[in-house]
């Protein structure tokens, strides 16, 4: 009499634009540039897994309707479907990043050989960058963006003030101020 001890294990490996961003930040990503997602799905058990499925979400709740769906892109190597023990099948998903701290999970779903489901999930980030900076110049003391501005005896000494500010949402360096008048 013989048997065989069925124990399915699936995972999941999520990255963004090819890096494992389980925690924010993530990798920084200009605003409105492409964002890739790739998922690669290991069998970890001792036998196939069938009706594998791979879904994320958008940063909510896996509910009806929110669910993505990434593209299969390979990796069944003997074309039956099946998620064998020395495969590893790859799936991608592209968008759009948006400004601030993004994150989402994939999961992935699976059947082992006597039905046993199996599961896993991976979350990732990326924080999407949009620098702006702001310069404001006095002269003198007074915000003069409009002539005549403030009265200055000839040949006396003129103080400029530069005040700049960071009003986007990512760290800004190599900051210079350059003025068009010496």
């Amino acid at each position: 009499s013989h048997y065989y001890g069925s124990s399915p294990d699936i995972a999941l490996e999520k990255s963004t634009n090819g890096q494992d961003a389980d925690s924010p930040t993530g990798p920084y990503i200009a605003a409105g540039e492409p964002v890739n997602w790739e998922y690669v799905v290991t069998n970890t058990g001792n036998g196939p897994i069938s009706n594998v499925s791979v879904v994320d979400n958008n940063g909510t709740p896996l509910v009806p309707g929110d669910d993505w769906n990434p593209t299969y892109i390979g990796g069944d190597a003997n074309g039956n479907g099946l998620l064998d023990t020395d495969e590893t099948w790859t799936y991608q998903y592209q968008g759009t990043a948006g400004a601030g701290q993004y994150g989402n999970i994939g999961t992935v779903n699976g059947n082992g050989p006597a039905g046993q489901p199996v599961t896993d999930t991976d979350p990732s980030h990326y924080f999407g960058s949009d620098p702006a900076i702001l310069v404001e110049k006095w002269t003198e003391g007074y915000d003069a963006d409009l002539p005549t501005g403030p009265s200055v005896p000839v040949g006396s000494t003129v103080n400029w003030m530069y005040y700049v500010v960071n009003t986007g949402n990512a760290p800004l360096d190599n900051v210079s101020i350059e003025d068009d008048n010496g």
